[in-house]
């Protein structure tokens, strides 16, 4: 069920848990503000973010145990480094297993280029799927989200 799965956002330099559900409900009211204003003929200007989504493979299970976790803390090694360059606004696990990133990234090519860089991906333990999403600046952000706007 998706709608249980959590997520870790960098907030203030530590990390919080936030329920996906409410994450998608944020993303739902941006959406949906965006195209209020469009309809009202206001000018936006648009942000662009990927989002990523990271889908186990059969591969883990050719790894010894302590493989698989030395690449675990290293995959979120690099969660944390691309969220301190400011690449990462979210990340976090799915209940049914594989994952989430949305990536601040100058092109598709450019989050192309984060995401191989995961030890996970690169190990063949995730493969992953980029979606490119336009939103209005300055709607994306923990702030609007904890407020429920």
């Amino acid at each position: 069920m998706l709608y249980k799965a959590i997520i870790f956002i960098q907030h203030k330099h530590k990390y919080v848990m936030v329920p996906l559900k409410l994450i998608f409900c944020a993303l739902f009211l941006i959406s949906f503000s965006m195209e209020s204003k469009a309809q009202d003929g206001q000018s936006m200007d648009i942000a662009t973010y990927y989002f990523v989504e990271l889908v186990k493979t059969d591969a883990g299970s050719d790894f010894e145990p302590e493989v698989l976790q030395e690449t675990q803390m290293a995959h979120l090694g690099n969660i944390k480094k691309m969220a301190s360059e400011g690449k990462l606004l979210l990340a976090g696990p799915f209940k049914s297993g594989g994952g989430l990133f949305i990536l601040n990234a100058n092109s598709e090519e450019e989050a192309e280029a984060l995401v191989k860089e995961d030890p996970a991906v690169k190990k063949g333990i995730f493969k992953f799927e980029i979606r490119t999403w336009y939103t209005e600046k300055g709607m994306l952000s923990l702030e609007n989200m904890e407020k429920g706007e």
